[in-house]
């Protein structure tokens, strides 16, 4: 029993050693910056200021295919920095983001590791967190999470808004 499972862990193993020399390598995009501004009225959430957002998103997209040429995954090493600022008391905060989202494209699921959002307040430290691993089987759907996830379970401009009015 012990050769045979030694033979068929073999030949699997020449199979993805031979699958790999036949696929097509992938395809690296430019690093594309996109700065960005709006603001977010803090009215629904009972504070009578808006939130101020000034950031700059980064993103290098890779493209994986299958032997055929088919595209089979799209990875997303993405980030941003931004500052969130109160516009009555102008207290601003840093917000920012560093993650890897995966779509299968065979699976058709989504997958995000890293910091998915992290605000800090200088004088109290993270005020919202969300990091980790979590996997969406459809566009909002998770499937499975690991890690903290406040914004996943709530709302970010809430969040951001009484963050800023702390």
């Amino acid at each position: 029993m012990k050769r045979i499972t030694c033979t068929i862990a073999s030949l699997v193993g020449a199979l993805v050693v031979a699958a790999g020399a036949a696929a097509t390598p992938p395809a690296n995009g430019s690093t594309q910056v996109i700065p960005y501004a709006f603001s977010v009225a803090c009215a629904p959430y009972g504070f009578a200021f808006s939130n101020v957002v000034q950031g700059v998103e980064t993103d290098r997209f890779q493209t994986f295919y299958d032997a055929n040429g088919v595209p089979v995954k799209l990875v997303d090493h993405g980030q941003f920095t931004e500052t969130d600022t109160n516009s009555v008391t102008k207290k601003v905060l840093g917000f920012s983001q560093s993650w890897i989202q995966t779509f299968d494209l065979v699976a058709g699921t989504r997958t995000v590791v890293g910091k998915e959002f992290v605000m800090t307040d200088p004088g109290k430290g993270i005020v919202i967190h969300d990091t980790g691993r979590t996997v969406f089987d459809a566009p909002d759907l998770v499937a499975f999470e690991a890690g903290h996830h406040q914004v996943l379970h709530g709302d970010i401009d809430q969040l951001a808004c009484t963050a800023l009015n702390g």
